[in-house]
């Protein structure tokens, strides 16, 4: 049995590297390799630099479309080369049972890659990517790009991985696909990595993510304005520049740790007893799952993607977006280290039952038999 995993479009073996998620992303396709004997091939959006890393990879087939073919300039002539991706590496392709999207955006290439070799496809989403680019505001036409694609790829699948309940609620209306069509595969967790120690806890709050506008880091600092709590934030992006000029204006306590590697990442969530996410909206937030699993006492604004994960008051706690509000949880969480760890193991118990990687590598590899194999037949009664 072999799958194709198409990278999100634009991303390379370098990106992943660069955002410190490169060996977390490629251990679980290692794992399917080591475990159920799957072959796995990586068709990415890099050139010849993505084989650095090709010894991490230990046995996953790399095919960096950019080392083949010529990059365009421009945007728009990228997109139309992406559609010859299939024809140009058809014979490589042939050689798969499986297509798999790493996500929707670039979804289309791993559908005229279904069109031309005849090979089921699984699309996987962990967010609803069409709703993404509206709430960030991007220009009418991207959005009506993002429907259209999302479109096209639920359409066309023969299986599709959801990372909530809501998110297949949402893509039902929005798309009319059938409710039995997808399932719900939430985001995965190596539990033996990522779990508690006995590391000495500060009360500085941790939030983990990348630095734009969807984290809504400004609300946490409103909420800790004129105190003496200080917050730990590791994550770049474009709002790096502004959050650290805004913390500045505000006299509060925040150290800037930047971009670590996933595998720095255990250590830190342990170093830490509250961690805060006060996101506008989530898909199914990785880092809030990591830090459950790691027993911290978790904080996440009452918004889609973190309802879907924190219980309120029986795994962590809920917050509307409002500075009031998150200043009195964690305050309630820094005076009361009894409720941090009834929430924090709490959180641990939910993260094992239904994030564990063992349980991800099981109906992965159960959606990968039921696609390949073909239904049987009835005997005819004159045989």
């Amino acid at each position: 049995m072999k799958v194709t995993l198409f990278f999100t479009y634009g991303i390379s073996l370098k990106r992943w590297a660069e955002r410190g998620i490169l060996k977390r992303e490629i251990s679980f396709y290692r794992k399917l390799i080591d475990t159920y004997g799957i072959e796995v091939l990586f068709v990415t959006y890099g050139d010849e630099t993505d084989r650095r890393w090709e010894k991490d990879l230990k046995g996953i087939e790399l095919l960096p479309v950019y080392e083949r073919l010529r990059q365009p300039k421009f945007k728009v002539l990228g997109l139309l080369q992406s559609l010859f991706i299939p024809s140009t590496f058809r014979r490589e392709l042939t050689a798969s049972d499986l297509f798999k999207t790493n996500q929707i955006w670039g979804g289309w290439v791993a559908v005229v890659a279904k069109w031309r070799l005849h090979r089921p496809l699984l699309t996987r989403c962990g967010y609803d990517f069409h709703e993404f680019i509206q709430r960030k505001g991007n220009r009418k036409l991207l959005q009506r790009f993002a429907w259209l694609i999302s479109y096209l790829t639920y359409n066309q699948a023969d299986k599709i991985h959801v990372a909530t309940k809501a998110n297949q609620k949402t893509i039902h209306k929005k798309f009319s696909i059938p409710i039995e069509k997808m399932e719900i595969r939430p985001n995965w967790i190596d539990t033996n990595r990522f779990q508690q120690t006995k590391d000495t806890k500060t009360l500085r709050l941790l939030s983990v993510g990348r630095l734009d506008q969807q984290k809504n880091l400004p609300l946490l600092f409103d909420a800790i304005q004129g105190t003496n709590i200080g917050v730990d934030i590791v994550g770049v992006g474009p709002e790096s520049d502004s959050l650290r000029q805004l913390a500045g204006q505000k006299h509060i306590d925040v150290n800037f740790i930047g971009q670590l590697s996933s595998d720095e990442m255990p250590h830190i969530y342990n170093q830490h007893a509250i961690y805060v996410l006060c996101s506008k909206y989530e898909g199914n937030p990785k880092t809030l799952l990591e830090a459950m699993a790691c027993g911290n006492a978790v904080i996440g604004t009452d918004v889609a993607g973190i309802q879907d994960i924190i219980i309120h008051e029986k795994n962590g706690l809920l917050v509307p977006e409002e500075p009031i509000a998150l200043r009195d949880a964690i305050y309630l969480l820094m005076g009361n280290s009894n409720l941090r760890n009834q929430l924090g193991s709490a959180a641990r118990i939910q993260v094992v039952e239904y994030n564990s990687l063992d349980k991800a590598l099981y109906n992965e590899r159960k959606a990968y038999t039921t696609l390949i194999t073909p239904s049987i037949k009835p005997e005819s009664k004159n045989a």
